[in-house]
């Protein structure tokens, strides 16, 4: 066995005048080489020669079959049309081996591949027997042949046939990934569609209830609920000690507003004696409320959830807790 030299750094106590301080040493470890991969030397060296081949090829096709269609076309278009004749089978079996695992998957790019490389041969055949014969023409399509036939070599050896058990494992792991992703496709999409449709209710809907003044009601869900709440645990107390409440709590209102909320519209008075109703219901008793009466139009049911909660309810809210209510009714 075959050992190299490796130089390394460690930290060890020296002691100088009575103190010790870690200090770093070089040293230096034989360790054993590993012998030579050579089926991966031989692999990888196969590849970058498959790979030259391949070029070689796409460039030999190319030129004989600009050459050919030049006849009838400007070079430059019949040189970038004829670099398709060898790509299309190169792609095929790109193709193949990403399915390598899924052979029901690679039929189609392998049987693609094969047409596809006949009629490169055919038009390379073409040009060398309007050119020189029939010898060069034969010749000259061979070039497609032998890369293909290469890769083709190459490609089987990398890939390992599967039996039977295992092959249907694969199938069955790969069906799952693939429903998964199929699953977060389709979650997207009805993710848009729904942010689309919530958008043209909301352009359709009111912008919500009106107040005794005729003036839009533009208080938020936020200080409706925090207003509520504090009727609720604060009974009898003055608009201004609630407003003052409120403004701990980082909410800022005003006493109309708390009146309004409470349903004591006059300004006269100084304490809010009750609420017009207790605790009003959530969004989803609301729609609950809706879709039992009959009432399934999303836009009538997002009118009147407004109404109840404030004209800052979310368009897309209420249609996804409707549709969630409606499949379950």
């Amino acid at each position: 066995m075959k050992y190299r030299a490796e130089d390394r750094t460690r930290l060890i106590p020296h002691t100088i005048d009575g103190i010790t301080e870690m200090v770093p040493e070089d040293y230096t470890v034989h360790v054993p080489v590993p012998p030579h991969d050579w089926d991966r030397i031989i692999l990888t060296a196969a590849t970058a020669a498959t790979a030259a081949i391949l070029t070689a090829s796409v460039v030999w096709s190319t030129s004989s079959v600009g050459a050919l269609l030049g006849r009838s076309v400007e070079s430059a278009i019949a040189y970038g049309a004829a670099s398709v004749f060898d790509l299309v089978w190169i792609v095929c079996m790109a193709v193949e081996w990403l399915n390598r695992y899924n052979p029901r998957g690679a039929v189609l790019p392998r049987r693609a591949g094969h047409i596809a490389l006949v009629i490169a041969m055919a038009a390379v055949c073409t040009n060398g027997w309007l050119t020189g014969g029939v010898a060069p023409g034969i010749i000259g399509a061979a070039v497609s042949a032998l890369a293909k036939g290469t890769w083709t070599i190459v490609m089987k050896h990398t890939a390992k046939p599967l039996d039977p058990l295992t092959q249907g494992w694969v199938d069955r792991q790969m069906s799952e990934a693939g429903g998964r992703l199929a699953l977060g496709s389709v979650r997207r999409q009805v993710a848009r569609a729904d942010g689309q449709y919530a958008a043209q209710i909301a352009a359709l809907t009111p912008d919500g209830p009106d107040t005794d003044n005729g003036q839009p009601d533009t208080v938020s869900g936020t200080v409706r609920a925090a207003v509520r709440a504090a009727l609720t645990t604060m009974p009898g107390a003055a608009p201004d000690e609630i407003v003052r409440q409120l403004a701990h709590a980082g909410i800022h209102t005003d006493e109309d507003t708390v009146r309004r909320l409470s349903g004591q519209q006059d300004s006269t008075s100084g304490k809010v004696l009750r609420l017009t109703a207790t605790a009003g219901p959530s969004i989803a008793d609301t729609i609950r409320t809706q879709v039992s009466a009959g009432v399934s139009d999303p836009v009538a049911v997002l009118a009147q959830v407004r109404t109840v909660h404030g004209s800052d309810v979310r368009a897309d809210t209420v249609l996804r807790t409707l549709r969630r209510i409606s499949r379950t009714a």
